[in-house]
Formats: structure tokens, C-alpha cells, sequence
């Protein structure tokens, strides 16, 4: 009866939280933005998901708390060879933002969210800069 009891335990605790995002930076420590389309954003997030099921979510992109797009996590890890199934790495964030209601010098907080492929998801760090629009 005990080997049942822990085998159960041991299945309720099996899988932990979701996956950790950590490390939010801007891919140039000088610019979050693109040079030449400051409505481009550049980012780089370290992650980490026992799952091993991270390719199969989907990462939403927030400015200022809001959700202002969701990209497949399977088309980031292909592009950036990554071999699906991998729990820890890093991913480089090249996405345009929609930068509405914001004006030349104004800070902008940008933070990622992670889903797994088992729906869970993942914390969400923030960053803030300050935009420009041009020269």
C-alpha cells in the first residue's frame, strides 16, 4: 500500500511549474530598438523548461502590460536552430511592436510570456527603455 501512496505522490509532484524566462535584455546593451525601424524590437531571454516542451507553445510579446503579439515558439526555435526538446537556452526576439500612443522619449516596458506545449505558463520579465523615433 505505501509503494502506491508514494507512486502517487510522486505522480502529482512530476512535471513542476511552467517554464522560467530570465535574463531579459536588449540584444545591443546600447538599443532596444533597430536601427533603422524603431518599431522593431531586439531582445534576447534566457529560458528554462523541465518539460522540454517549450518549441510547442507560444511566446506573447507585451508593451506596457498588454499583449501586443503571440509568435510561435516552434517557428523561433527553427529559425534559430534550436533542436526541439531543448529544456535551457537562450532566444532572440526580432519583432515589430505596435507602438501606439507612445511618443519620442517616452519609456516603454516591454515583457515576454511564455506558453509550454503543456499549457502552462511561464513568468514574465519586464524591461524598460526609452523610445526614439528617428536621429
Amino acid at each position: 500500500m505505501r509503494a502506491c501512496v508514494f507512486l502517487l505522490l510522486v505522480a502529482a509532484c512530476g512535471g513542476g511549474g511552467g517554464p522560467q524566462l530570465s535574463n531579459l535584455r536588449c540584444r545591443d546593451p546600447q538599443h532596444c530598438q533597430h536601427p533603422e525601424d524603431p518599431f522593431r524590437v531586439l531582445l534576447a531571454v534566457d529560458f528554462d523548461d523541465e518539460t522540454g516542451t517549450l518549441a510547442q507553445g507560444a511566446l506573447d510579446l507585451r508593451i506596457n502590460g498588454s499583449t501586443q503579439a503571440s509568435v510561435s515558439l516552434q517557428d523561433l526555435f527553427a529559425a534559430q536552430s534550436i533542436v526541439p526538446g531543448t529544456k535551457k537556452g537562450t532566444l532572440q526576439v526580432d519583432e515589430e511592436f505596435v507602438l501606439d500612443r507612445v511618443t519620442q522619449g517616452e519609456s516603454v516596458k516591454v515583457g515576454l510570456l511564455a506558453t509550454n506545449g503543456q499549457g502552462r505558463d511561464s513568468n514574465e520579465p519586464s524591461l524598460t527603455f526609452t523610445l526614439h523615433l528617428g536621429p
